[in-house]
C-alpha cells in the first residue's frame, strides 16, 4: 500500500513538473501585445497606363488623347521608404500593423520619334517653343519624362502568423491591408536624348503642371513578415510587401497606376514593460 502510495505521488510530481514546463516555455515564446517597429525599404517600383498610340499630339487635342500618344515602354525605379509604427497582437496568431511611411514613388513615359511641331509637355522650353518641337533638323529627338512622387503614407495591414503555436526562433506571417496616402511633392524631370536641345538645354525640372496629381490616394498591400527573435525584448524583421494603385493618381485624364515591391528590413521591440 505504501509502495502504490509513492507511485502516485512521483506520478503527480512528475505530471505537474511537465506541466509547469510547458508553461513556463509558452510564457517564454508568447508574443508581447504592444510592439514598436521601424524599418528601412528599398522600393523598386513603376506605373501601368493606359497608353496605346505611338503618334503625337496635335495642336488642339485634349490631355487624354495626348495621354494615348505616349509609348507604354516603362522602366522600373529603384527609391526608398521609412517607417515605424505600432504592432498589436489581436489574438495568438492575427496582430494589426499600422504606423507612418515617407514613401518615394516614381515612373517614366518616354516620347519618341518626336518632329516638327509635334507636342512635348508643357514647360519644356519657352516662347514660341514651349511645349513643342519647333527646330527642323534631322536629328533623332526623344524625351524621357521621369515622374516622383513624395509621399506620407499611413500603412494598415493585418497580419496572420503560421507558426504561432511553435517555439521556433523565426516567426512567419502573411499579411494584407492597404496605404492611405497623402501627397508631399510632385515633380517631372525631362531628360532630351542625346544630340537634341531646346534653348540649349539638355535637361528641365518641371512642375506638375497639366498633370494634376491626386492629394489623395489608396494602394493595396500584401506580403509577408518574418520575424527574428533575437532576445525577449527585441526581434530583427523582415517584411516584403507588393503594392498596388487601383485608382489612378492623377485627378485628369492623363492616368497613372503606380506599383512597387518594398523590401523593408527593421526591429521589432515590445513596449509590454512600458505599461508595468
Amino acid at each position: 500500500m505504501m509502495t502504490l502510495n509513492l507511485n502516485k505521488n512521483k506520478a503527480f510530481l512528475l505530471t505537474l513538473f511537465i506541466a509547469s514546463t510547458y508553461i513556463a516555455q509558452a510564457q517564454k515564446n508568447t508574443v508581447s501585445k504592444y510592439n514598436f517597429y521601424a524599418t528601412l525599404g528599398a522600393v523598386f517600383n513603376g506605373s501601368i497606363n493606359s497608353s496605346s498610340s505611338s503618334e503625337m499630339a496635335n495642336q488642339g487635342q485634349t490631355y487624354k488623347q495626348y495621354q494615348d500618344s505616349v509609348t507604354k515602354l516603362e522602366t522600373w525605379r529603384l527609391t526608398f521608404s521609412i517607417s515605424a509604427g505600432i504592432i498589436y497582437k489581436l489574438n495568438r496568431d492575427l496582430s494589426l500593423q499600422a504606423g507612418l511611411s515617407y514613401l518615394v514613388l516614381g515612373h517614366q513615359r518616354q516620347l519618341n520619334n518626336l518632329k516638327y511641331l509635334d507636342a512635348t509637355y508643357p514647360g519644356i522650353g519657352s516662347g514660341l517653343g514651349n511645349g513643342r518641337v519647333i527646330d527642323q533638323t534631322n536629328t533623332e529627338r526623344s524625351i524621357d519624362l521621369n515622374y516622383r512622387y513624395q509621399y506620407l503614407q499611413i500603412p494598415i495591414m493585418f497580419n496572420y502568423q503560421f507558426d504561432a503555436r511553435h517555439s521556433h526562433k523565426l516567426n512567419t506571417s502573411i499579411g494584407l491591408g492597404l496605404g492611405i496616402n497623402t501627397l508631399l511633392k510632385h515633380d517631372i524631370n525631362a531628360v532630351l536624348s542625346k544630340g537634341y536641345t531646346i534653348d540649349s538645354e539638355k535637361e528641365f525640372f518641371i512642375d506638375s503642371t497639366g498633370y494634376k496629381a491626386s492629394t489623395f490616394t489608396a494602394n493595396l498591400l500584401v506580403g509577408m513578415r518574418f520575424d527574428y527573435n533575437y532576445t525577449k525584448d527585441l526581434k530583427f524583421m523582415c517584411q516584403p510587401q507588393l503594392a498596388y494603385y487601383p485608382a489612378s493618381v492623377s485627378s485628369n485624364q492623363m492616368e497613372a497606376n503606380p506599383w512597387y515591391f518594398n523590401f523593408n528590413v527593421g526591429i521589432i521591440y515590445t513596449l509590454d514593460n512600458l505599461s508595468k
